[in-house]
C-alpha cells in the first residue's frame, strides 16, 4: 500500500487532485477484491503497483517543489511521513496482536510474532522474501503479509528524499537522467530475477524501484517542461493519454494473475498506465471525471485504512472456518474493512495530519515509537516463549550434526527422521544427523526436481552418508521419511513416477544400489510412514490443534487404518528388509494404531495425549512410543 501525502501542501504541482484519489480507489478495489478470493480479480494484487506510481509521483513533485527553498526542512517532510503512516498503523498491529493471541495455534502464534517484530520496524519484505511465497499459504504470517508493501515505501522514504534534494540542489539538470536511470537498472533486474528469484524481485526495493520511479520522472521540471509544450498538449487532446492510461491498467488487471512473473514485463502494464493518468494533469477529461466523482475519491481518500484492515480481518475470518470463507462472511469482512477505514481516515488520520492530534512533535515521536517499540516486543515475546499445546518432535532439531568422537548410528532422511532424534538419544546415546526437509536421496535419483534450488543438496546426501558410514565406521543408519515421493533422476531424465507408483522398481534398485556400497557390516533400519493425522480427514491436514479452531466442522480422534499415510509403502519396506539382510523394518503402525483403527489422541489408560503435533509429525512422547521399537544400534568398528 502506498499511503499518500497531506493535503496541505499547494503550489502548481500539488495543488489537490481528485483524480489521484480515483486512482487510489481504483489500485485498492482490486487489491481487497483479490485477497478475498473474489472470482475475476487473480490479478488485483497488480493495484499495489498502481500505488507505488502514485507515491513515487506525489513524494517527487513535493520534494523538487520546496526543495530549492532554503527554508525547507527535510524533517518537516519526514514528520508528515510519520504523521501519516504509523498513527493509523498500531490500532491495526494491536488487534491484530490480540486475535492471534487468541486464536493462534503455537506454530502459527511463532510465524505472527516474527511479522509482527519485522513490521513494526519496517522490516517485513525482508522477513517474507525468505520466509514466505506471496501466493501460498502461511496462515501465521497472513495477518500481516500485506504489510510488505510498507516495508517497500519506508526504505523508499528513507533513502530517496536524501537523494532527489541533493540533486535538486546541486545538480538539477541531474535529475531526470539519473531516475530514468535508476528505472531502467530496477526494470531489467526485476524482470530477470522475477523468473530466477522471484520471491526476491516481488519483496524487495530494488526491484520495485522502477515502479517509483515511473511516477517520480513525471514530477520532474524536465519532463514537467515536455507536458506544457504545445506539440504535447495537441497530442493529449487527440490521443486522450489518460484514457489509454486507464486502458492499461484494466487490460494490466486482465492480463496478470498468480503465474504472472511478478514484477516482470507484464507490470509495465498498470504502472505506464497509471503514469500515463497522472499526466492528464487535471484536465477536464471523461477519465478525469470518472475517477474525480464524490464516492470515488472518498473511497481513495480512505483506501490506506482500508488496505491496512481488510488483510487481517479476511486472514482471521479464514482460520476459524474451515474450506472457503462463504460469501456472506466475505462480504461482511470487505464492508467491516471499509467501514473501518473510513473510521481511521476520520478519527485519526486526518486529525492527525492536521495537528488537531498529537500536534506536539515530541507527543507524536512517544507515541509513535512507544506503538511500535511495543509491537517489536510483543513480536519478539510471541516468537521466544515457549509454545502451548502439542510440540513437534523435529523442531529445534539440527538438520545435520555429526558430533566429535564414536557415532553408533546415523540419523538419516527428512524432517520425519528429525522427529525420533531426542528419543534416539535418550535411549541410545547422541548419534549422527543427516537429514533435509521433504528429501528423499538414493543413488542417482532424489524426489526434488533438478530445476529446483535445493535440488543439488538433496541429491548429494546420499552421497555423504556413503563417505560418513567408511570415514566413522558407522554400523546402523536409522532411516525415515515420508515415503511416497515423486521420483526424479539426478541425471535429468524423465521422471519414472511415484515410490508407490510406477517409480517402485526405480526406488527397489536405487535401494539395492545404496546397499552395495555400504559396508556388509552396516545395518539400515526402514522406518515405516506414520499414519499422519492428515490422512485422517481434510480437516486435518493442519493436525488436531488446528483443527480444534474450525468453527465449522468436527474432528475426527480416529479414523480407518486402511486411510493411513504410506500403508502400501510399509508393505514394499517390509517386503524389502525381509529379502536383505543389511536391512531391518520398523511398522509405526503397531503403536500408532489399534485393532482397525489409527489414534489421533491416545486414550489408552485414559492419557487423552495428542500424537500429532501437527498434521504429519509427532509429539515427543508419540516418537518415543515408536523408538522404543527400534533395534539397538550395533556396536561400531575399531
Amino acid at each position: 500500500m502506498v499511503p499518500p501525502i497531506g493535503q496541505a501542501c499547494t503550489g502548481p504541482h500539488l495543488q489537490h487532485r481528485s483524480e489521484i484519489e480515483g486512482l487510489r480507489a481504483l489500485a485498492v478495489i482490486p487489491v481487497v477484491l483479490f485477497h478475498a478470493d473474489v472470482p475475476g480479480f487473480g490479478g488485483g494484487f497488480a493495484g499495489v503497483d498502481i500505488f507505488f506510481v502514485i507515491s513515487g509521483y506525489l513524494i517527487t513533485a513535493t520534494l523538487v517543489e520546496h526543495a530549492a527553498d532554503s527554508g525547507f526542512g527535510l524533517r518537516a517532510f519526514y514528520e508528515r511521513r510519520l504523521r501519516r503512516l504509523v498513527p493509523a498503523l498500531l490500532p491495526v498491529l494491536a488487534v491484530s496482536t490480540a486475535l492471534a493471541s487468541m486464536l493462534f495455534i503455537a506454530e502459527d502464534w511463532r510465524k505472527f510474532g516474527q511479522a509482527l517484530a519485522a513490521s513494526s520496524v519496517f522490516a517485513a519484505n525482508f522477513l517474507f522474501a525468505r520466509s514466505v511465497d506471496y501466493f501460498d499459504d502461511n496462515e501465521g504470517f497472513q495477518p500481516l503479509l500485506h504489510l510488505w508493501s510498507l516495508a517497500v515505501e519506508e526504505q523508499f522514504y528513507l533513502l530517496f528524499p536524501l537523494a532527489v534534494t541533493a540533486l535538486v540542489r546541486q545538480r538539477p539538470s541531474w535529475l531526470l537522467p539519473v531516475l530514468s536511470g535508476v528505472m531502467g537498472t530496477s526494470f531489467l533486474l526485476a524482470v530477470i530475477l522475477a523468473a530466477s528469484a522471484p520471491q526476491i524481485a516481488f519483496f524487495m526495493l530494488p526491484f520495485r524501484a522502477w515502479e517509483l520511479m515511473a511516477g517520480a520522472i513525471c514530477a520532474t521540471p524536465a519532463f514537467r517542461a515536455i507536458e506544457q509544450t504545445d506539440g504535447w498538449r495537441r497530442g493529449f487532446r487527440l490521443v486522450g493519454i489518460d484514457t489509454i492510461g486507464l486502458g492499461l491498467i484494466l487490460i494490466g488487471f486482465v492480463v496478470i494473475d498468480r503465474n504472472t512473473p511478478v514484477p516482470g514485463l507484464a507490470f509495465a502494464l498498470p504502472v505506464l498506465g497509471t503514469a500515463l493518468v497522472i499526466l492528464g494533469n487535471g484536465r477536464a477529461t471523461l477519465v478525469n471525471r470518472l475517477l474525480s466523482a464524490a464516492p470515488v475519491a472518498a473511497l481513495g481518500s480512505a483506501s490506506y485504512g482500508i488496505y491496512l484492515w481488510h488483510h487481517p480481518l479476511l486472514a482471521f475470518a479464514g482460520y476459524i472456518w474451515f474450506g472457503p470463507l462463504p460469501w456472506p462472511i466475505t462480504a461482511c469482512m470487505l464492508l467491516l474493512a471499509c467501514g473501518l477505514g473510513f473510521a481511521s481516515l476520520h478519527l485519526i488520520e486526518r486529525p492527525v495530519r492536521q495537528g488537531k492530534r498529537l500536534g506536539s512533535h515530541r507527543v507524536l515521536i512517544f507515541v509513535c515509537v512507544a506503538g511500535l517499540g511495543l509491537a517489536f516486543a510483543a513480536g519478539i515475546a510471541a516468537y521466544a516463549v515457549k509454545p502451548h499445546g502439542p510440540v513437534n518432535a523435529a523442531a529445534d532439531v539440527p538438520s545435520r550434526a555429526f558430533p566429535d568422537g564414536p557415532l553408533p548410528y546415523i540419523v538419516y532422511g527428512d524432517s520425519h527422521a528429525r522427529q525420533y532424534v531426542g528419543a534416539l538419544a535418550e535411549r541410545f546415546g547422541p548419534g549422527a544427523v543427516l537429514t533435509q526437509s521433504a528429501c528423499l536421496s538414493l543413488p542417482g535419483l532424489a524426489n526434488v526436481p533438478p530445476e529446483n534450488p535445493d535440488a543439488t543438496a538433496c541429491a548429494t546426501m546420499v552421497e555423504k552418508l556413503v563417505t560418513t558410514v567408511h570415514e566413522r565406521h558407522v554400523r546402523t543408519i536409522y532411516w525415515a521419511q515420508r515415503w511416497d515421493r515423486e521420483l526424479y533422476p539426478v541425471s535429468g531424465n524423465p521422471s519414472p513416477g511415484t515410490v508407490g507408483g510406477a517409480g517402485a522398481p526405480a526406488f527397489l534398485a536405487a535401494l539395492r544400489a545404496l546397499a552395495e556400497r555400504l559396508p556388509a557390516d552396516t545395518s539400515v533400519v526402514l522406518i515405516g510412514n506414520v499414519p499422519t493425522a492428515a490422512a485422517g480427514a481434510p480437516q486435518l491436514a493442519g493436525g488436531l490443534a488446528r483443527c480444534q479452531v474450525y468453527l465449522n466442522t468436527t474432528c475426527p480422534v480416529q479414523y480407518p487404518r486402511k486411510q493411513a499415510e504410506g500403508a502400501a509403502i510399509n508393505h514394499l519396506l517390509a517386503r524389502i528388509a525381509a529379502t536383505n539382510v543389511q536391512m531391518a523394518f520398523v511398522d509405526t503402525t503397531s503403536v500408532l494404531c489399534r485393532d482397525m483403527a489409527c489414534q489421533i489422541i491416545d486414550n489408552a489408560e485414559d492419557h487423552g495425549r495428542a500424537i500429532y503435533a501437527d498434521g504429519t509429525h509427532l509429539t515427543p512422547w508419540a516418537a518415543q512410543a515408536v523408538v522404543a521399537l527400534f533395534p539397538a544400534p550395533t556396536a561400531q568398528r575399531n
